[in-house]
């Protein structure tokens, strides 16, 4: 098995929503599952399933894996067992099992070149592109929210040398749900604005259809937004925006 783009990619992808373990076959000593799983949103990731992780998996394995439907859960799981995979895995350091905070990006990503496709992969599964309106207008921005510190602080550190200008920074819980038994520390990096958005877009791209039409969606409600108020002179504009443009066009 090969380092490259689609390993890297499939790497990332676990990063963000997957894991791999090694279980005991029940009635057997000395035998062993050794389980690869991805785990999606039911509601709008079947595109991203179908067209990229499926495809991807079927280049690695050479085997045909059919997702599970979860309903009960909002899920879509994909489980199977592929031993190659798992020790290749595991020799470039994934965790087996609880991920925890121990997940970080490989040097021999780096050494290859390889960094973009794992950040594409885990943005896929999670990242966010967030519109958020400011007073009537629309602005994006680029973030994500996990445990993993070493990980959040490598793309954050990548995404900087490549141009684009964020954040990093612990998360503070707006509220704690009593129901949790523990509440480990979060980080996020974000990115805000345009500028950062269309960078990442070039430099990174998303594979996920789902954050791609986002995106695109974005940049059309962006140029209609600007054609209504470049006729309006600057000192207007604020009270024009304010009173005429509230959501319109929307997202």
């Amino acid at each position: 098995m090969r380092i490259d783009k689609y390993l890297a990619l499939l790497y990332g992808i676990l990063l963000g929503d997957g894991s791999i373990g090694m279980y005991k076959c029940k009635g057997y000593q000395n035998k062993f599952n050794y389980n690869i799983t991805i785990t999606c949103n039911l509601l709008d990731d079947w595109p991203f399933i179908n067209e990229i992780v499926l495809p991807l998996l079927k280049r690695l394995t050479s085997r045909d894996i059919r997702p599970r439907d979860k309903s009960h859960n909002n899920t879509i799981r994909i489980n199977f067992c592929n031993k190659n995979l798992f020790f290749f895995l595991r020799e470039l350091d994934f965790p087996v099992g609880k991920k925890a905070d121990k997940p970080y990006i490989p040097k021999i990503f780096y050494d290859k070149d390889l960094v973009k496709y794992v950040v594409q992969g885990f943005f896929a599964t999670d990242g966010s592109l967030v519109l958020t309106k400011n007073p009537n207008k629309y602005y994006p921005r680029i973030e994500s929210k996990t445990t993993h510190k070493i990980l959040m602080k490598q793309i954050k550190d990548y995404l900087n040398e490549l141009g684009m200008n964020g954040y990093f920074y612990d998360y503070k819980f707006k509220k704690v749900d009593t129901r949790w038994k523990t509440v480990r520390k979060q980080y996020r990096f974000q990115f805000n604005g345009k500028k950062n958005l269309i960078l990442f877009s070039k430099l990174i791209g998303f594979v996920n259809p789902k954050q791609r039409e986002k995106f695109e969606r974005f940049l059309n409600y962006s140029r209609e937004y600007d054609k209504l108020v470049e006729r309006i002179h600057v000192r207007d504009q604020k009270i024009y925006r304010l009173n005429n443009l509230n959501g319109v066009p929307g997202i």
